[in-house]
This record gives structure tokens, C-alpha cells and sequence, in this order.
């Protein structure tokens, strides 16, 4: 994210208190639990099985979004996709209009570095086209409407709509098909006149307005140039000429029931699929879009019309179905909260939906950008983009995170040469904001952790999926390049240690010695690159540079607050400002942020020039501080800053994360609590990075206007906000990975289960692990009533115990085992499922509950009546 909007927004007393300290947390002792008095075990989970005995679909379904008034705004809209397709569906008066969208639909700009802020001169995705079914009466006006009902079903991804006025009733079945990308609609119409029913493909291109916020180019000619409406016999199309290709969708019915089905050119960016023939009409259609070719690609989309046409929707209703359900079963979830498990579930939804295509779904908007071209916040921005693959190893969904990877994995050259021309260094040095083809921004050049975080992201793949070619041929590559990027940061200084020369904090602009950001980084990085290359068994003169630089790298910084910052009583300290005032606290040491700036300096620049999550890097995303270091001067310190700097400022804040790495049980609950009130903006549960409160006025004040300078003239005018409005998805995401690690974290080898759940609540969980496990356990009433672990590699488990003594059960061995010790260590052999039962439990009187949900039927209102799921009826 780029700076101005924070600088606009974060009131500069809140900014000037996160930059005094910096982010760490407390955690509270392990869970315990006693076994049942007769040893005896009731649960929804099948042991024998491995798998919870919940019924299909509702297990998912009990997670729908439901509507029963139409979703009237985009971004109230219900979400399609299969990953690499994204499709966006609301309504309009008489209409059902759908946005169709691809992952890699890009104009590029001319080859080589730009600058972010370069209004339409910079590569930017478009859209593919519109989708409009156009009933010609109000069907969806509130007005005039006497029923209606629209569900996202999330067991297979489809959409269903039904309403009904004076005017009669319609009705629309949607879905993307998993394999194909296929956009199939199921419709029907009854109304009281026998008229055409008009399915209309359209597209206007537009501007990218990446910075609407604060300057636009007024040339409105800009992104229309190249389209083409097409309609034969067989069906309608459009083709836009890209730099990167022509690409072609395309729509047809494949199933008429008996009416007349006409084609249409009506303008050069509109054709029309016309039904008409009986009162009563139903019809089942289809579209297709194609990549950028150099080629003609309507023939393509021809072929595929065809073959669906062959095969019918049902066939690909029921497979899709199938894979859906696939995907479903490799976690769940349930947090002893209904609200929290809908967004978790909606949250992997939007991954699933968007994230699996050849270039990666942005932060922004994912695959469902609304408005014609408009590409808010253009390019890929490191901090932001990241965050949507934090909760994706635990959930099982590591092929979601490939594209990400490869895309970073590509830009290797441009960011070795980058690294040669603007430092002068070795190695790789990637920008926070780039482009699709790993072009860097010239305007973001002092931050120089991303590369280092990235290359971590490699690493745990690795660590998920144990696939030792991907390892050697993509991780280590990176994580050395970014290793050797690292190293021209560092200088060996007279003290004989390693100091971090300046550099921010992130994406702040205070360049400081010693950047704690720098610091974590190193550390995280060389200590990862020395494990990889003795996994792989690659030795490198390097490497001892590398050891030294670890055992001897410059302290992180750090300074004693203030007295009145925190206090001492008597007979401890207690904390005397923050959302946690009044709380004991470990020490009255934090961390720091780093070392250069003159003390009369931190009013006046601090409040807006370092970025407010540079506090939690020492605990998340490095890895560097957590449960394993609990006891250490490290932790208490970060338990102090953790607390002082208290609740997170913005969606794309990572503080519930670091709550749950570091056991803050009670404080995470309080967090999680008022989470959806604060990040969530939409009916649909999309949230935003924004600053709580501000970001808000954007998706509700329809009059709402930014001055903005003409970057031709340089004139400053009021621009409308209503046209530009978006979601971002970080806060999702880091809702979704806080409650994973309440659950269960693996970082550093060792299984905690259930390291920060409150004790007053039930949960339930299967989840990923780091060194290939499939892990599943339960609680109630803070008691650990069993763990099941799936070892899919045949790795060692490291376990940290959650009672004292323990008995364990293979489906690959005979005879029970009993265990005990803190951490144990269990061998394990591939594919062997382990039950873990408190001493005294009897796998034997393992009573297997069946539970059937329903499919949900309810908007769903969060407890502080400020967000909700779905939308009531309002007529």
C-alpha cells in the first residue's frame, strides 16, 4: 500500500504512540484438560476415518450467504469463480448484470521501471466484459417486489436467485465451472406479458484510475480503443485487442426448451442473445473468455461453446459439484463462534474463487473489479498482496499459493539487475510495489524487506508440502538470491557486529539505523537459507559469510518507556496508556523502531512516516518470536510492546496474529470479538485495509467527493469517490490465519493445539501443519479432549503435550503406547493416522456422533449490530 491515504487518515496522535513502540505479546499458560471420569469419548469425529462425521453439504452450506432483498450495489454483489475466473453478479431495476473478469488480462506498458503514481502510462488488468440479463420490467426494484431470495451456496459454488412481483416471476441458477472456467447460466422468466428476454454482452473499456484518490487524467478516451461486437448463428461475442494479445469471450444458449433464440450485433460493444417464442421461458446458456492471443481467438471460443453444448450443463453441474466438495474436506473449522466460522469459511471461499489462475488475483478486489477498467491501487503491493496467502497452508490449500510464487519466482532476472543498478549489490532486490512481469516501482527504494519476506513465503510452502523438487528448483533459488541481496544492507562495524544500514521500516519514509524490520528479516532469512542448504546438501562459500553474519548480528533495538508510559506499583509494572491500560506487564522495556532520530523530531515526522505494523515483525510475518521463546528477556519484551501498542489500526494489520503466536488468549478473544464490526464493510463479508471509520464514508456516502489534481494542467477539482469504491481482502485474511493459529501452530516444528482458544469456549478443528501432518482435535470447556494427527510424509511429530501423560494408537501398528514430557516426539510412517488421548480415556469407548447442519436460511447479524451477513428483507 502507498503511503498517502495512512498519511490522510491515521490521526497523528494514535501514529505518534505506534511509532514509540514497537510489537510484541504475552501468552498464557498451556491448555490443560483432564480425561472423562469413565474414559469415555463423545464427538462428531470418526477416529478410524480420520474425518468428521458431519453431513454434506451442510457441514459447508450451515456458512450461505443468503439475501432476501436484492443486492442492489456491486459490492453488496454475490462473488463467482473458479480461480483463474471471476464473476460478479447484482441487480439493477429490471436487470441481472454480471462482470466478468480473468486473471490475465493485462495491457502492459513499455518494458523496464516505472513510477506507481505515472496515471495510465502503467500496466493494468481489464476487465472481460458484462454479462446483462435485461427482464424489461422492475423486477428488482423494492418497489414492486412481493418475494425474493438469492443464495451463495458455498458447498458448490453456484448462485441462486428467485423473485417475484405484479409483474410475474424470475429466475437464474449460476455457476463457474471449476475445470473449464466456463460461466453457465440456468434462467427462467414467467412474466405476465409475453416479451423477448434479452441477454446482452457488452464491454466499455475505461481509464485505470489507480490514482483516483488524488489525481486523474482527463483524457475519457483512454481504454476504449479496440473492442469489437460479434453475433452469427451460433452466438455472440466480443474481442479486445490487448498489448499482451487479443483475447474473445463469448456467449450461446445450449439448451432452448423449444424457443427462438436470435443473435444479435446491436453496436460495435454490444451483442444480444434474444429468447423469445413461449410466455414461459427457460433456457440454460454459457460464455467463454480466452486468453490473450496472437491469433483470431473466437474460434476457440466457438470450440468450447460446442463441446459444452455436447456434454450439457448437468454433466458439469455434478463435477463441479465433486470438486467443490474436494476442496471443502481438506480442513474445518469451528470456532465455538457462528459469525467468525462464516467468515473464515467465506474468506477460503474467495481464495479458492480467485486465486488459482496464471497470475495471482490482486488484494484489491480480487477477480471481481467492478467497474468497467478501473484498477484502484494498479500493481501488486508486496505488504498487501501477501496477506491473502497467510491462511492458506493451514487450510490446506498450498496450490493456491503457486501462482504468487511463480509470479515472484519470474521476476528473479529484473530483480537481480535491479539489485546490480540501484545498490550496486548481489543478489535480488524487489520493490513493495511491482508489476506482473516484475517490474519495480522507482518510488519505493528504502524499503528492503520484501524480497527477505517473500523468500520466507518460499520456505513454507516447502515446510507444507515436503516437495523437495519445488525446494530446489524455486525456494532455495530465491532465498539465496534474497540472501545475498541482505548482505549490502549489512556492515560489520568496530563493536565486530553486523549493523543494518538505513532503511525503513516497511513501507514508512523515516530511513533509520539499525531498522528493526532489517534486523528481524536478516536473522529470519540467513537462519532459513543455512537449513535449506543443508537439507538440499548444497555447500556454498557464502554460507560462512552467512553464519557470521547470525552470530553476529546487531541486537534489535530497543528502549525503556516512559514512566508514565508504564508504571511500577510496588510490586510489578503495570501499563498506564493503550487499550490494555491497567494490565500487569513483564517489563518496561519495548522494542524500538530503530536508531537516528533526533528525540524533537517524533511529533513531527513519526506521526506519519513509519508505517504502523513494523511493531509486529519480530512475531509475524518473520517467525522470529513466539510460544518457543516464552521465558526469554526477547519475549517479555515483546509481551510489553505487544500490550502498549494494543489493538490493530488498520484491516491490513497483522495484531490478531501476533496475539495468537504468542498465547495472548484473552486478549486475542477481545480482539476477534469486535473484529467484524471494525474491518468488515460489506453484506458479503468483504472488508477493507482502511483506516477504521474512514474507509467506511467511501462505501456509504454516495455524494462523497476527493479533491484531485488534473495531471496534465495540474488544476485541483472535487472528484466523486461513489464510482471508485472497492473492498480489499487483508483484513479477511488476517481474521482467517489469527483463528488458524488459535488453533493450532506449527512454525517452528513443534504441534501446539489449541495455544490461545479461550477456555469458555468449544472448538473444533482439522487443520495443516508444517512438516506434512493433517492435524484434528477438540475442545471443551478448556479441556484438549483428543488429537488425531495424519502424518502424509512419514516425518517425525513434535508435540507439545496439552496433558500430562498421554496414550497413543496407530492404524499402522498394534498395541497402544503411553506417552509423556513436555514436548514429545512421535515417529511416524507415511500415511499413518495417530489418535492422542488424554491417560485414563479408552479409544474403545469412542462414541462417534453424526451431525446433520442445515443449510443456512438466515442474514446473519454480528453481536455489536454494526456489520451483517446477507441482506434482510426490506419491502
Amino acid at each position: 500500500m502507498v503511503n498517502q491515504p495512512i498519511k490522510k487518515a491515521i490521526h497523528a496522535e494514535v501514529l505518534s504512540f505506534l511509532i514509540v513502540i514497537l510489537f510484541l505479546f504475552v501468552s498464557n499458560n498451556p491448555v490443560t484438560a483432564q480425561p472423562e471420569e469413565n474414559g469415555e469419548i463423545q464427538s462428531a469425529f470418526n477416529p478410524s476415518l480420520a474425518r468428521w462425521d458431519i453431513s454434506w453439504p451442510g457441514r459447508v452450506s450451515q456458512y450461505d450467504l443468503v439475501y432476501y432483498s436484492p443486492p442492489v450495489d456491486p459490492l453488496q454483489g454475490i462473488p463467482l469463480g473458479n480461480g483463474e475466473i471471476g464473476v460478479l453478479f447484482w441487480c439493477e431495476g429490471s436487470k441481472i448484470i454480471a462482470v466478468v473478469n480473468k486473471s490475465d488480462l493485462w495491457d502492459d506498458a513499455a518494458f523496464g521501471p516505472f513510477r506507481s503514481g505515472n496515471e495510465e502510462n502503467n500496466t493494468s488488468q481489464r476487465h472481460a466484459c458484462r454479462i446483462v440479463i435485461d427482464f424489461k420490467f422492475p423486477v428488482f426494484n423494492t418497489l414492486y417486489l412481493s418475494g425474493f431470495q438469492a443464495k451463495l451456496n458455498l458447498a458448490d459454488a453456484s448462485l441462486t436467485l428467485e423473485s417475484e412481483s405484479p409483474f410475474g416471476k424470475v429466475s437464474l441458477k449460476a455457476f463457474v465451472d471449476h475445470q473449464t472456467g466456463t460461466l453457465f447460466y440456468d434462467l427462467g422468466s414467467n412474466l405476465n406479458e409475453d416479451i423477448p428476454l434479452t441477454v446482452s454482452l457488452e464491454r466499455f473499456g475505461s481509464r485505470a484510475f489507480s490514482r483516483w484518490y488524488r489525481q486523474v487524467n482527463r483524457d475519457a478516451s483512454i481504454g476504449l480503443a479496440g473492442t469489437e461486437a460479434l453475433a452469427d448463428t451460433d452466438g455472440v461475442y466480443i474481442t479486445q485487442k490487448l498489448t499482451s494479445g487479443t483475447f474473445a469471450v463469448g456467449g450461446s444458449a445450449i439448451k432452448n426448451n423449444g424457443l427462438t433464440v436470435n443473435y444479435t450485433r446491436e453496436h460495435s460493444r454490444f451483442a444480444n442473445i434474444v429468447l423469445s417464442g413461449k410466455h414461459q421461458k427457460t433456457a440454460q446458456l454459457a460464455f467463454s473468455v480466452t486468453s490473450p492471443k496472437d491469433v483470431n481467438p473466437v474460434p476457440e471460443v466457438k470450440n468450447t461453446l460446442s463441446s459444452v453444448e455436447e456434454k450439457g450443463i448437468a454433466s458439469f453441474l455434478r463435477s463441479n459439484s465433486e470438486v467443490w466438495k474436494s476442496i471443502w474436506n481438506r480442513s474445518f473449522i469451528d470456532y465455538g463462534d457462528d459469525y467468525l466460522n462464516n467468515l473464515w469459511y467465506l474468506t477460503l471461499y474467495y481464495a479458492n474463487a480467485s486465486q488459482g489462475g496464471k497470475y495471482p488475483g490482486r488484494f484489491n478486489n480480487g477477480l471481481w473489479g467492478w467497474s468497467h477498467d478501473v484498477q484502484n491501487w494498479n500493481f501488486y503491493f508486496h505488504w498487501n498482496q501477501q496477506q491473502l496467502y497467510w491462511p492458506l497452508n493451514a487450510a490446506g490449500f498450498h496450490e493456491l499459493i503457486n501462482p504468487y510464487l511463480d509470479m515472484r519466482f519470474r521476476s528473479l532476472p529484473q530483480a537481480k539487475k535491479d539489485a546490480q543498478e540501484i545498490f550496486k549489490a548481489n543478489g535480488a532486490f524487489i520493490s513493495d510495489v511491482s508489476e506482473r512481469r516484475g517490474y519495480n516501482s522507482t518510488s519505493e527504494r528504502t524499503n528492503h524487506t520484501p524480497v527477505a519476506e517473500i523468500a520466507l513465503d518460499f520456505w513454507r510452502q516447502y515446510q507444507y508440502t515436503g516437495d523437495r523438487q519445488f525446494l530446489k528448483e524455486k525456494a532455495l533459488p530465491f532465498i539465496l538470491e534474497a540472501a545475498r541481496f541482505f548482505e549490502s544492507l549489512l556492515v560489520k562495524e568496530n563493536d565486530g557486529l553486523y549493523h543494518a544500514q538505513k532503511g525503513t521500516g516497511y513501507e514508512g519514509w523515516i530511513e533509520l539505523k539499525d531498522g528493526l524490520t532489517e534486523l528481524v528479516f536478516a536473522q529470519a532469512l540467513y537462519t532459513t537459507a543455512l537449513e535449506a542448504l543443508k537439507i538440499t546438501g548444497i555447500n556454498l562459500p557464502e554460507a560462512t559469510k552467512w553464519k557470521d553474519i547470525l552470530d553476529h548480528l546487531a541486537p534489535l533495538p530497543v528502549v525503556k518507556s516512559a514512566d508514565t508510559t508504564i508504571v511500577h506499583d510496588g510490586s510489578g509494572f503495570i501499563l498506564n496508556r493503550g487499550f490494555f491500560k491497567g494490565t500487569a506487564s513483564p517489563t518496561n522495556e519495548i522494542f524500538a523502531l530503530g536508531w537516528g532520530i533526533k528525540e524533537n523530531k517524533w511529533l513531527d515526522e513519526l506521526k506519519d512516516g513509519i508505517f504502523p505494523t513494523v511493531p509486529s515483525s519480530p512475531v509475524y510475518p518473520s517467525g522470529l518470536i513466539g510460544l518457543n521463546q516464552k521465558g526469554t528477556e526477547r519475549f517479555a519484551r515483546m509481551t510489553t510492546t505487544a500490550l502498549l501498542y494494543g489493538s490493530e489500526v488498520t484491516g491490513w494489520d497483522p495484531v490478531p496474529i501476533v496475539l495468537a503466536r504468542l498465547g495472548l488468549t484473552n486478549e486475542l478473544a477481545t480482539d476477534l470479538a469486535r473484529f467484524p464490526s471494525r474491518w468488515q464493510i460489506y453484506c458479503n463479508g468483504w472488508g477493507h485495509w482502511g483506516v477504521e471509520g474512514e474507509i467506511n464514508k467511501d462505501a456509504e456516502w454516495f455524494f462523497r467527493t476527493n479533491t484531485v489534481k488534473d495531471i496534465k494542467t495540474k488544476e485541483k477539482f472535487p472528484f466523486p469517490m461513489w464510482p471508485f469504491r472497492h473492498m480489499s481482502m487483508e483484513s479477511m485474511s488476517v481474521l482467517a490465519t489469527a483463528m488458524n493459529e488459535s488453533l493450532l501452530q506449527s512454525y517452528d516444528g513443534i504441534l501446539r493445539i489449541f495455544p490461545a482458544f479461550p477456555a469458555n469456549k468449544n472448538g473444533r478443528f482439522t487443520l495443516h501443519a508444517e512438516g506434512g501432518f493433517v492435524v484434528s482435535s477438540e475442545m471443551k470447556s478448556g479441556e484438549v479432549q483428543w488429537i488425531s494427527i495424519k502424518s502424509l510424509f512419514g516425518n517425525p511429530c513434535n508435540l507439545q503435550m496439552p496433558w500430562g501423560k498421554a496414550i497413543i494408537q496407530s492404524n499402522q501398528k498394534k498395541g497402544i503406547q503411553k506417552i509423556s514430557g513436555e514436548i514429545t516426539e512421535i515417529k511416524t510412517k507415511a500415511n499413518e493416522v495417530i489418535s492422542i488421548l488424554p491417560e485414563g480415556c479408552n479409544i474403545n469407548n469412542w462414541m462417534v456422533t453424526e451431525e446433520n447442519p442445515e443449510p443456512n436460511q438466515q442474514v446473519k447479524y454480528h453481536s455489536s449490530g454494526k456489520t451483517r451477513l446477507g441482506i434482510p428483507r426490506m419491502y
